[in-house]
């Protein structure tokens, strides 16, 4: 009972600072007071009584209820000049409260409540192709420090966080701790390892994508706590020395995982009650069944790529494949519902 008092205690003298709260109190308050004059000056019942305040404040004017009495009429007239005025104020206030959050959100001054949202902690060149594909299913939030970065990033129609990476308090504002996933595409590698240190500090749990810069600092990487690192310089290396007599590969590459012509590269969760639980690779025969390729499993973490014909599939499993949507609708469908 006396932490209860001394909350109330503590609490209320906050409350009533806030001017909206004030003007909330102020509202009511004339509301009240119109509706305990009609009832008691013009003997109208209570619903009356609240109905004709809101007549009279609104300026609608139907005429249905009029006062009666000379007291009545003077009374209208305090409640019209009291009315008007205070839904003025708060009408005010309450656009000057939006405005403001809005432009508190475009700089970047916000601390992020919401959760399943992705955040990418940096900007490079990566960033704005990465947005593309996220920004369909998850909302983005990018955290830095750079003007140029939260131009790009509003840009983009990505959220923007003013903070560094770097430090734990402004991943805090982030709010990494309720992400889906958080992206780490910094410039430097050594930024990018602090960045990941102090996301590991907040949840341990959360899974952290990052970004190499050079190939020798993926370990440090690693240990610091990324779940997955892409080293796009050594990829697009790779692609441009397979380039140099046919180029087969990386067009396959270019065209299935980059412009996604006709067919793209997709992975699609196993559920408990899909078709594909208990079957071998044999038995479940996804192509044959969706039209899409199977490339791999992925199965706690390891990717088994052409997994053998006696693989079995467990709720859980991922299946990664190459095919066209209407295919991988089909595939969803088959992972999702009811064994048949």
């Amino acid at each position: 009972m006396f932490v209860l008092f001394r909350l109330i205690r503590k609490g209320i003298p906050a409350i009533a600072k806030d001017r909206l709260t004030r003007i909330l109190a102020l509202v009511l308050g004339v509301i009240a007071y119109s509706t305990i004059g009609f009832h008691l000056i013009e003997g109208q019942p209570w619903g009356i009584s609240l109905y004709w305040t809101f007549v009279t404040i609104g300026t609608v004017g139907y005429g249905d209820y009029s006062p009666k009495t000379p007291l009545g009429l003077f009374f209208t007239i305090s409640v019209i000049i009291f009315g008007i005025g205070t839904f003025a104020l708060a009408l005010e206030s309450l656009v000057g409260l939006l405005f403001k959050r809005q432009q508190m959100k475009i700089l970047g001054l916000i601390n992020v409540e919401r959760s399943k949202h992705v955040v990418i902690c940096g900007w490079t060149e990566s960033t704005a192709e990465c947005i593309k594909d996220i920004g369909k299913e998850n909302e983005v939030f990018v955290l830095e420090e750079k003007e140029e970065v939260r131009k790009n990033a509003l840009k983009n129609g990505a959220n923007f966080v003013q903070g560094d990476p770097t430090r734990i308090k402004d991943l805090e504002k982030a709010n990494v701790r309720g992400a889906k996933a958080v992206i780490v595409d910094l410039d430097s590698d050594s930024r990018a390892i602090h960045c990941i240190l102090g996301i590991r500090k907040i949840d341990e749990n959360v899974r952290v994508i990052a970004e190499a810069q050079r190939y020798e600092n993926i370990e440090q990487i690693k240990l610091a706590g990324a779940t997955q690192i892409i080293s796009p310089y050594v990829i697009s290396g790779r692609l441009m020395y397979k380039s140099i007599d046919d180029g087969y590969e990386a067009m396959f590459v270019q065209d299935v995982l980059a412009e996604k012509k006709e067919r793209e590269l997709k992975e699609v969760t196993v559920g408990e009650n899909s078709y594909f639980v208990g079957k071998t690779v044999l038995e479940a025969d996804v192509h044959e069944r969706t039209g899409v390729v199977l490339v791999g499993i992925g199965e706690e973490g390891q990717l088994k790529i052409d997994p053998s014909r006696n693989f079995m599939i467990k709720a859980g499993d991922v299946i990664l494949g190459i095919g066209k949507p209407e295919e991988f609708e089909k595939l969803e469908k088959d992972c999702t519902t009811i064994k048949n």
